[in-house]
């Protein structure tokens, strides 16, 4: 789906999209045999469920993280896939099942008393000790998964990663960052790229991003095979540029630079480019930014700040305020909190 919303080409999936749909049964099937309303991850005959190697002591704390992303993928992606291509019982059925799957998950893994998902609740009594991970809590940060819209305590989580805490290898660290973006704590998203990934041995030896965090010399892990993470965490996560519709017909751009005294790139959508450029400190900051001619934008600021233009209509009443932002106009702005 996020092909669709980038680019805007619905041709380009017709050939994949009936795979889809028949992966989509096969989930359903197994879903069918797991029990307790749950995708199951283990005795599942040849396929096996991978998610990550590196953030589970067992292959059943996977359990919660592979039901939150396939109900994420069934309701946010397939879905709305679905009603493109005019096929509306396909997306009933997908959004059903990805609503069943995540109220079974909520069932049997959120935490009513931490306020989050914890991978082997279930079986806590058992094991002495809980378990979270990155990818558990990601999800339901990112696709409004936790009950009653509570995210707290989960970007908290993310951004404290305690003992307990799973985390990914590289490859899957961007489900973290993207969280902690929407969690509005890119704080944590400039120290985790100082101080865990411009501090690999890859990168201050060879100039490369390596597969895991911990990488030995003379190995395949000195070289990674998915080294983008930092790359699109500036630009979806940092300068906050995102699709609203698809194609970029609309577009947000939602700027968290935390510390950085500069941050200059420019976004390459089907529609051209948009340029973003922030400089100076927090207080004292200037960010520049354009649009394409035939594109809408709206730029995310925070409550506190004021600037001179035309806010969104129909906003809520309190959190981060939307501006429009004229298509292929550039607008220099004074920013004192964001």
């Amino acid at each position: 789906m996020n092909y669709h919303a980038y680019t805007g080409n619905l041709e380009a999936l017709r050939e994949p999209y009936p795979r889809l749909l028949r992966f989509a049964d096969y989930l359903h099937e197994l879903w069918q045999k797991g029990g307790r309303g749950l995708l199951p991850v283990e005795d599942i005959g040849i396929p096996s469920v991978w998610i990550d190697h590196n953030a589970y002591e067992r292959q059943r704390h996977k359990q919660c993280a592979f039901n939150l992303y396939a109900a994420a993928m069934l309701e946010n992606a397939l879905a709305p896939l679905c009603r493109e291509f005019g096929q509306k019982k396909q997306e009933k059925a997908a959004r059903d099942f990805g609503r069943n799957l995540l109220g079974a998950a909520v069932g049997r893994f959120w935490s009513p008393e931490r306020e989050l998902f914890v991978n082997n609740l279930p079986w806590l009594k058992d094991e002495g000790k809980s378990r979270l991970c990155d990818r558990s809590l990601a999800t339901s940060v990112l696709f409004d998964q936790c009950p009653g819209q509570k995210i707290g305590p989960a970007v908290e989580a993310l951004a404290g990663c305690p003992p307990e805490m799973g985390l990914s290898y590289p490859a899957n660290a961007c489900w973290r960052l993207w969280a902690l973006a929407k969690g509005g704590r890119a704080d944590v998203i400039v120290k985790d790229l100082r101080e865990r990934w411009a501090t690999m041995d890859s990168v201050r030896l060879n100039n490369t991003i390596q597969e895991d965090w911990t990488a030995k010399p003379d190995s395949g892990a000195q070289w990674s095979h998915c080294a983008v993470v930092p790359l699109y965490i500036a630009y979806m996560g940092l300068a906050g540029i995102r699709p609203l519709e698809p194609g970029f017909r609309r577009a947000e751009v939602r700027p968290q630079v935390a510390d950085l005294e500069e941050l200059e790139l420019t976004a390459f959508t089907v529609r051209g480019p948009i340029h973003f450029l922030s400089k100076g400190k927090v207080g004292d900051r200037e960010l520049t930014i354009e649009v394409p001619k035939d594109c809408e934008g709206e730029l995310v600021l925070s409550e506190k700040e004021t600037v001179g233009l035309t806010p969104v209509p129909r906003q809520a009443p309190t959190g981060p305020r939307r501006y429009i932002l004229q298509p292929g106009e550039e607008v220099t702005l004074r920013l004192t909190y964001t």
